[in-house]
């Protein structure tokens, strides 16, 4: 507010009370001198409040404490207050009439009278308090007025003897709502005396002098946010962010007006904000169940449960020790404060013990393990062999898989065995299931339609002794009990949930759990219903697209170690990089992860080459008109063309995919064979590799350009055995066991969707893959069915690009964003959003056709 030529911004305090209330307020006109007020400050010295009714006093501190007051006029003898509310405006005038106030208002209402000349009082009181209080000290008087010398006592003062003057101490000290000032009177005897009292902090004073003290006192306290507090009869300074401030730049100044005095814990202050790192103790109740406490130490003391709880509830915000100053947790304690929030709303029967790893991924030393839980986890994590009978044809590694799988579960934990691709996860999981299964106990694998036989025959394989049936979707009852284990695919596991979801089974089996990756799709909420006393999930993939692909795979295994799905999220998007780092940490303990470059050395070299195809006039052609109705359709953004209308916008990608690859795949066009630079330079490396008696396997997304394909080489080799496996090949066996069993050279047209899992073609030592795209995860599915244990040749892969066109884009994109895979489980991913990310304009699509 604006007053005598000074802006002065600050919360007011009710004087009358000793600016004991806090509050907001627009502050009144004042017109005076100090002649005037001088002779005001002496009325009020006294408890001017016993003149007012009690009604009057409670409405005037009401209109004071809104501001209704606008302005206070102060004559000698008279002081005119004008009161506003609305656009009701009123004037009580108070007469100093022989020692008493009297009212004079406009207002015919005697309480609301009393009431705005209370109000009037009351900012008199605070004017005094923000005036220079200097001529309180009888530097300017009215001595004249009286008839009498100012030089001279009056006889009343001369008949008197001065009263002992006291010195105003202030003692400064800290408590956990604050900072404390308290104030005291010296007296010659070193006594002390309270110099404030009462519910609201009144004055103690034994003359107009100490009285004046006092409200300076008040003045300085207002200022720096101070308010009266009866708990301690002093000021209290209750925002923290202001105490250092204070205790550095205010006090120094109030020190050279006044005796103080410090107590011991004010020097912590000094110090500023510390952190502090909150620890844990941790511990397994009667039931086995995981109990955390929480604790803080820190080097100067160990704080009381009590204390260490209010500082945990107040995370988010500093708390004042006095022991050791102004305190908030450290950002990683608030994280784990907010994990453990999370897991305790999801509580329901207790803690898992495996949610140790959801606080504490990397067993750090802030928490401390007691007892039980912590030969539980050293047990855990320790490497050695657990005691189990396993099959003799295991590899090393693959021993090692199958002990480290047995090690988890027979401590309560489930796990992910991420192994890459064709070295070997089923005969490893056949291996840890053989004992118990041998025993009566029961097993369920959920694979791939196409994988289905193969679980079935590795089972003949590797433990004839077992029953391995495939499920035919009748209830279990009606399937009998002369079974071990029940295989059956993702989709018949979906319809048939109801049949299953009530029979606990000793191993629930999750193969290729990239299927469940999808958290919103019924697949992946049917497998959350299914029951095992141990559960594993098997994949060569866990992360396709992003790392929330691995958060229902650890669902199904342990239900609440990631947390929940949209604490995942949100901590993904917060910090993309530090969560990752956290997730890798959490989950090492259950992932087990190993490489064909690792583990099987004995398996020979893989040499992947970028085969860049030229691109035939017509394929131009076909590709810019392709474009050119894409920018018409949806416009020149391809961001928006996503969010707007995503499946015009894929449809759009696909025909361009179409046209990079073979024109004849665009439904309005009719193109020959030699109309394709790939199918053309396929041509070329198959009159080299065929002519010297080499097997090879051609994938691709496109069943129609399989058939392409298969058209060129019948054409061009009719001798050649030719095998073909997609989605109408019923018998799936058939076609793989003759292409593996041919003795002469042989070529297999093969479908991603239909084989890109589940078979192995090891026969073979070059892979073409026509139409590379998003996912490099579902290329080295394809490659690894021949790259994979039995392959005793080098494996020469081509990837076939159209020069120019999307596909190099793609390419580019595919090793710009090998980060998110390798920086959780060593792998990479990218897809039509990061396309969009990476390329705004569709007209930049179109360019790319021009060029070379």
């Amino acid at each position: 507010m604006k007053l005598r030529g000074r802006m002065i911004w600050f919360d007011r305090f009710r004087p009358a009370v000793f600016f004991g209330e806090l509050m907001q307020w627009k502050g009144a006109n004042r017109l005076y001198s100090k002649r005037s007020l001088r002779r005001w400050v002496d009325r009020l010295e006294e408890g001017w409040e016993s003149q007012f009714e009690v009604d009057a006093l409670k409405r005037g501190r009401t209109l004071y404490k809104k501001g209704n007051i606008r302005e206070i006029s102060i004559g000698d003898s008279d002081a005119i207050m004008t009161c506003k509310i609305g656009k009701r405006e009123s004037y009580s005038v108070v007469d100093w009439e022989e020692g008493k106030f009297a009212v004079r208002s406009s207002s015919s209402d005697l309480v609301f009278a009393d009431a705005i000349a209370v109000a009037g009082i009351l900012e008199m009181e605070e004017l005094i308090a923000d005036e220079d209080l200097a001529f309180l000290d009888g530097s300017e008087d009215d001595s004249e007025e009286n008839g009498q010398n100012a030089n001279e006592p009056s006889p009343e003062e001369a008949d008197s003897e001065e009263p002992e003057k006291r010195m105003l101490h202030l003692v400064l000290d800290t408590h956990f709502q604050g900072l404390i000032c308290e104030a005291y009177w010296l007296t010659e005897g070193g006594g002390r005396v309270p110099a404030l009292g009462g519910a609201d902090g009144a004055p103690e004073a034994e003359s107009g002098e100490e009285r004046g003290r006092l409200i300076s006192l008040a003045a300085k306290a207002r200022k720096s946010h101070f308010v009266y507090s009866e708990e301690f009869n002093g000021y209290l300074l209750r925002h923290l962010q202001e105490i250092p401030f204070f205790v550095s730049k205010v006090w120094p100044n109030w020190k050279q007006s006044y005796s103080t005095e410090e107590r011991e814990n004010v020097a912590n202050i000094q110090e500023g904000f510390q952190e502090l790192t909150l620890g844990a103790k941790a511990r397994l109740n009667s039931k086995g169940k995981l109990e955390v406490k929480w604790k803080l130490d820190t080097g100067k003391l160990s704080l009381s449960e009590e204390l260490a709880r209010s500082l945990v509830e107040r995370s988010d915000s500093p708390t004042l020790i006095p022991e050791l100053g102004i305190v908030k947790l450290s950002h990683e304690s608030r994280e784990l404060l907010n994990r453990w929030e999370e897991m305790e709303t999801k509580r329901s029967s207790g803690f898992e013990r495996y949610q140790l790893f959801s606080l504490f991924p990397d067993g750090s030393s802030n928490v401390e393990l007691e007892g039980e839980l912590k030969r539980w986890r050293d047990s855990l994590l320790d490497s050695d062999e657990s005691d189990i009978e396993l099959l003799d044809c295991l590899r090393p590694y693959q021993r090692e898989g199958a002990q480290w799988m047995n090690r988890l579960l027979s401590h309560g934990c489930h796990c992910l065995l991420a192994d890459e691709m064709g070295l070997g996860k089923t005969v490893q999981v056949i291996a840890l299931m053989r004992e118990r299964l041998a025993a009566g106990k029961k097993a369920l694998v959920v694979c791939p339609a196409s994988v289905v036989p193969v679980w079935v025959s590795e089972f003949e394989k590797f433990a004839p002794e077992l029953k391995a049936v495939r499920y035919g979707g009748k209830s279990l009852e009606k399937e009998g009990d002369d079974w071990s284990a029940l295989v059956m695919s993702f989709a018949l596991m979906r319809n048939r949930i109801d049949h299953l979801k009530d029979r606990e089974f000793e191993y629930a089996v999750l193969d290729e759990a990239q299927f469940i990756k999808n958290p919103d799709a019924k697949v992946s909420r049917a497998a959350l219903q299914l029951r095992a006393r141990k559960r594993v999930a098997l994949t060569g993939t866990p992360i396709e697209n992003k790392p929330l692909d691995l958060w229902p795979s650890f669902q199904f295994l342990m239900p609440g170690l990631l947390g929940s799905r949209k604490s995942f999220e949100e901590r993904l998007q917060e910090n993309p990089g530090a969560f990752k780092a956290r997730l890798r940490t959490q989950i090492a303990p259950f992932m087990m992860r190993r490489t064909k470059s690792q583990v099987a050395h004995d398996l020979p070299e893989k040499i992947i080459i970028d085969q860049h195809c030229p691109v035939t006039e017509v394929q131009s052609k076909e590709y810019a008109r392709v474009c050119a109705t894409g920018l018409e359709r949806l416009g020149d953004n391809l961001g928006e063309a996503l969010r707007g209308n995503r499946f015009a916008a894929l449809s759009l990608l696909t025909r361009l995919r179409q046209a990079s690859c073979d024109p004849d795949l665009l439904p309005w066009v009719s193109a020959e064979l030699e109309d394709s630079g790939k199918l053309m330079v396929l041509l070329e490396k198959l009159i080299e590799v065929l002519g010297t008696g080499h097997k090879v396997v051609v994938f691709s997304q496109f069943v129609r350009f399989l058939e392409r394909i298969k058209k060129l080489i019948q054409m061009s080799f009719p001798e050649l055995p030719l095998f073909e496996l997609t989605g109408a090949t019923r018998d799936r066996e058939a076609p793989v066991q003759g292409f593996q069993s041919s003795k002469d050279t042989a070529a297999m047209l093969v479908s991603l969707r239909a084989g890109g899992s589940g078979i192995t073609l090891n026969a073979a030592d070059y892979v073409f893959l026509m139409d590379p795209w998003w996912n490099p995860a579902v290329e080295n599915q394809a490659i690894d069915r021949v790259h994979r244990i039995g392959q005793e040749n080098t494996v020469f892969v081509y990837r076939m690009i159209a020069k120019g066109t999307i596909e190099e884009r793609i390419q580019d994109l595919k090793r710009d964003k090998q980060e998110l895979f390798e920086s959780i489980v060593k792998n990479s991913s990218t897809g039509a959003d990061e396309l969009a990310r990476q390329f705004k304009s569709l007209e930049a699509l179109l360019i790319l056709s021009q060029n070379d």
